[in-house]
């Protein structure tokens, strides 16, 4: 079974320094038929203005990855972690426990874009914790990076989460053929570029979920980059 969520279906939040595309209910987004997929919880595509960004607010009990396409995010919070998140790198931060931090674009006269993704963990009360890498120097042309695993490695980040995310980097006219378990679901969320599924264009903010698949077919029409996330 595979589900096509197109981007112009998704909720969204338009503020005076954000812009915000929700594939999932979040905020005053409320859609009940899509309120997850298996333990993905929050997928935002957010373009925060120059000098714009969240204050200092809480979580607790959940994994929270970012990930920027453009610009550059100034991340703090309570374990003392200062950070500044650029594309090329992958953030993730365990709540746990509980945690306050702040989130502001870097950049004082143009915008910062990123996916920031909530993954509801399989253990709660952990300790938390903060990890950021740059995986330019492994990332895969026409094939795929592997980003974010439940024991980590190098320049891999860990997440307390049955959940494995990797980078789709494909350059143009090229075919992207990818197995999948039939045992795990899958969620492919487009973040730049388009490709050709099955004669329909995806584009940036276009998910696709999968269950019961076994393989994954399709072409890059330009340049481009997804998110692929393997889930129990």
């Amino acid at each position: 079974m595979i589900y096509h969520r197109r981007a112009d279906e998704r909720g969204k939040a338009d503020f005076s320094w954000l812009e915000s595309y929700h594939s999932f209910s979040f905020g005053r987004y409320y859609d009940a038929n899509f309120m997850g997929f298996e333990n993905l919880r929050v997928i935002n595509d957010d373009k925060i203005a120059g000098g714009g960004g969240f204050n200092t607010h809480p979580h607790q009990d959940m994994e929270i990855i970012t990930f920027v396409t453009k610009g550059a995010l100034e991340h703090k919070d309570t374990l003392g972690s200062h950070a500044i998140i650029r594309p090329g790198e992958i953030q993730i931060m365990s709540a746990g426990t509980g945690i306050y931090h702040s989130e502001h674009n870097h950049l004082s006269d143009s915008d910062t874009t990123l996916f920031q993704i909530w993954i509801e963990p399989n253990k709660k009360g952990v300790t938390p914790r903060y990890e950021q890498y740059d995986y330019m120097d492994r990332r895969v042309e026409n094939g795929l990076t592997v980003l974010v695993t439940p024991e980590g490695g190098d320049k891999i980040a860990s997440i307390h989460a049955q959940a494995k995310i990797s980078l789709g980097h494909y350059t143009k006219k090229e075919k992207v053929s990818l197995e999948l378990n039939c045992s795990k679901s899958y969620w492919l969320q487009m973040v730049d570029g388009t490709m050709n599924w099955k004669g329909s264009e995806l584009n940036r903010g276009d998910g696709l979920a999968f269950k019961d698949e076994d393989l994954f077919e399709a072409e890059s029409i330009t340049d481009c980059e997804f998110l692929l996330f393997e889930l129990a």
